[in-house]
Formats: C-alpha cells, structure tokens, sequence
C-alpha cells in the first residue's frame, strides 16, 4: 500500500483526491500546510506528496525537493509550470481536475525513480501536464523560471502553448499576431524566459510610442552631430540587445526608411548608427507583434514586401479574449486578487451574477479591458463584495456591428454538404478547411485559423483531411 500526503486548505479541490484514492488502496493523509505535515508526520513515511501550489511558499518549496511531488494549481500557467518543474515537482496539473488523471499521474510519479529526473538540466518529456492530460501537454520545454505568466486552459491556448514551446527553443524570428490587449507581449516574454537567451537582455520597443523622426535614432543610434540636438554618439536599443532578445511590438507603425534599416540588421546581422559610416555587428533574436494585417500594408505600400518574409519565418496567434470560453473567469480571479492587492482591500467573493456579467461582455479592449474594468468593480463596490454594475461596461457598437454582420453573412451562405458533427477543435478545424479550401489557399486558410502554415500540413495528416484536387 502506498502512502500519500495531500498538503492543500480546507476549501482546495485536491481535497476531493482523497476520496479517489483511497477507493483504490491508498493511504492518504491531508495536512493544511507543509509545516503542519512535518509538525505531525515525518515525510520520508510518504511515497509521493501532492501539494496544492497556493500551499507553497519559496522556503516550504525548498523543503520538500528532496521528495517526490506533484504541484495542482488553480490558476495554472505555463510559466508556473516550468517554474515548479525547475523546482523539483514531478508533474504539474491544473486544478479542477478529474480522478483518473490524478490516478495515471500518481502511478507514473512512483514508478518513475527520482534519481531518472535531470532536475539541473531538463524537463522530462511529459512532465508539464498543463492541460490536464498527457496528449495535449507542452512537451520538454527547458528550465527556465519566467515571471510573464500567460494563463488559459481553453483549446485556443492549447495550440498557442504548443508552438510557443516549439518555437521559444530555437533562434528562428517570430511574428505575433493578435487584438490589441491580447497580451502579445507576454508572449514575446516567454519566447525569451523559454530560450537559450534568457540569461541575456529583452529589450522592448513599441513602434507606435515613439515619435517617427526620433524612432531610427532610438533603435540604430546615432553619431555626434547626425542631427541637431545629437550632442554625442549613442547606441540604440538594437545594440542594446545584442546576444538577447529584441521585441517590436505595433511592427506596422514602422516608418518605411527604419525597415530598410531593419531588414539590413536581419539580412547582414549588422548595424550602422544614423551618420555613421562604418557598421557594427549584432547578435539579435527578432520577435515582433502587430494587431494589423502586414500582407494588406505590403499590397498598399505601406510595408516592405522584403522584410515581411523577413519577419514572416514562424508566426503565433494569440487568441481575442471573447473566443477563450473559461479562460475569462480564470484570467479575471487572478487579476481581482492584483487589484486588491494594488488596493490594500481584501479580495471578495465572486458570485455568479458577477460571473455572468462577465462572460457575456464581448471584451473588444481584451484583457486589457477586463483588468481595468474589475479594477473599477474593486474599488467602487462595498468591501468584501463584487457588483457587476461597478465594471461600468460600455458596449462596442462598431464590434457588434462586425458580429451582426458575421453572423447575417453566415445564416445567408450556402449550406455546406460539410456539417460539423462534434464540438471539439478538431472538428471545427475539419469543417473549415474542408468549407473554405476551394476558395482559399493554404496560406488564406492557414491565417483564417490562426496558424502556420506548417501547423496546417500537420493537421491535415493528423486528421486525415485531404487537399482540394486540382484539375
């Protein structure tokens, strides 16, 4: 019989692993905190420790390294995972969660020897369940303990976390797509907490903040005396983050003349200060962000065609807020406890109607606007309490405009031979591609779906969803 120490609060959910496993002959004790457990149990009698992350603190952490334990979080993150994993934990998983995942984890954590885990060089494959089960969970990211949390559960933030994994370990230049305040530059910070760079500079640009007859001087430096008020030379921000990481994020703000600079600093991996007549070379990984259609900006003359496929090497989407089901009461908990905190108030309880007012807002401003809205709630509502009229909603009519206009397109098209037979990812992407591949190429589909088109060819062998034949 195997022993097992469940460490969470009263009211955690990991309470209900009790009740699962000691129906299949386990047994378990439960303690409130680490230092209650060693208070009244010596841990070394337990083969394995189950720990609720809001239990942990930085010392408990450190106390429990040297045995075997699983980390159950709430408000599970990528980065909590790679951080917790870099810890020691064997497994992280989100919280709720069900009892034959719990069951699967446990058995594989005691049949897996602790001495097999590379804990000071990388995380074992499958180790980060983030998703609640093995299939969909990141695999082998390296160590890492970024601060940038992206938080999500949804299917959306599945396929964002997978490639975002894949990609953060390679040097490749990154394009993120996405609503502004959608959290674009989270991404690009776990790009660069997840690479082989993390231990050099990540210096962020916003294209859009800084005026145009300043931003080459900005990012290239400039010579003493290159223009009036240039009293001494200096170096830009491009020099900045040599070794590191450079993010640029509204990449379409861009003034023409600094992406001629740009796309020479990627073509040659070398810089010239504005009035210089030498260059300096450079080490840079590119990640770039844009909430507007660059092909369109390419086609009208406003950006170069040359450094969009420059810049167009491996592409994310970061998903609008309205299309992350579950994630909006997930995202919004986690910010609440920010905004009483910032406050000085206690964090009250969250209620269904709060809820409800919640999910049915369409959030054109994103998380953005959630986290200025329950900011509003916190500080306008009685203490303890949450009331949905303090989030001071206002309605987009311009975006809802857009849906209407969405939807009436959609009930007057054509009726497809191809219905959607499930509710899953999966199936949607079956019914879109197999619906739009006659009138869309691969690379239309592949942006309609917020991918690349790599991901595409990959689902498609996947799902076995063939190509449109051409006569």
């Amino acid at each position: 019989m195997y022993h097992v120490m469940v460490i969470c609060s009263e009211y955690s959910p990991l309470k209900e692993v009790d009740r699962w496993l000691s129906r299949n002959g386990f047994h378990v004790n439960i303690s409130q905190s680490i230092e209650q457990a060693k208070k009244y149990y010596e841990l070394e009698d337990f083969e394995i420790l189950l720990v609720d992350a809001d239990a942990l603190t930085d010392d408990s952490l450190s106390t429990i390294q040297s045995y075997k334990f699983i980390v159950f979080d709430q408000r599970p993150s990528l980065n909590a995972a790679v951080e917790y994993m870099a810890k020691g934990a064997h497994y992280f998983i989100p919280l709720p969660t069900d009892p034959d995942t719990v069951l699967a984890q446990v058995i594989e954590a005691l049949e897996k020897p602790k001495a097999t885990q590379q804990k000071d060089t990388h995380v074992q494959k499958n180790d980060i369940n983030l998703f609640g089960d093995q299939e969909n969970a990141p695999k082998t990211p390296p160590l890492g303990t970024p601060e940038s949390g992206i938080i999500g559960n949804s299917p959306a933030m599945h396929i964002l976390f997978d490639e975002l994994l894949k990609i953060a370990k390679t040097d490749a230049t990154v394009l993120i797509h996405g609503e502004s305040g959608t959290g674009k530059e989270l991404v690009a910070k776990s790009i660069h907490n997840l690479s082989k760079r993390k231990s050099q500079a990540l210096i962020s640009v916003n294209c859009a903040a800084i005026p145009e007859n300043l931003i080459e001087s900005e990012l290239f430096g400039h010579e003493k005396g290159a223009f009036t008020g240039a009293v001494s030379a200096r170096d830009g921000l491009i020099v900045a983050a040599d070794h590191g990481t450079l993010f640029l994020d509204e990449i379409g703000e861009l003034p023409l003349e600094a992406q001629a600079r740009l796309l020479r600093v990627l073509q040659e991996g070398e810089i010239r200060r504005v009035g210089a007549v030498t260059s300096t070379k450079v080490n840079i990984r590119l990640v770039t962000a844009t909430h507007r259609n660059l092909l369109q900006m390419v086609q009208s003359g406003m950006f170069r065609e040359d450094l969009y496929y420059r810049l167009y090497v491996m592409e994310l989407s970061v998903p609008a807020l309205r299309e992350r089901g579950d994630d909006i009461p997930l995202i919004a908990k986690t910010l609440l406890e920010k905004a009483c905190k910032k406050h000085d108030k206690p964090i009250p309880h969250y209620n269904k109607a709060f809820d409800a007012a919640i999910r049915e807002h369409t959030w054109p401003g994103n998380v953005r606007e959630l986290e200025n809205a329950l900011e509003r709630a916190v500080i306008l509502s009685p203490e303890g309490k949450l009331e949905a009229h303090n989030l001071k909603l206002k309605r987009n009519e311009r975006h809802q405009a857009a849906t209407k206009g969405a939807l009436t397109t959609t009930a007057q098209a054509p009726s497809s031979s191809f219905a959607i037979e499930g509710t899953t990812l999966d199936d949607y992407f079956k019914h879109f591609v197999l619906t739009h591949q006659h009138k869309m190429t691969e690379t239309q589909l592949a942006q309609s779906l917020g991918i690349s088109r790599k991901s595409l060819w990959e689902r498609r062998q996947k799902l076995g969803v063939p190509r449109k034949v051409t006569e």
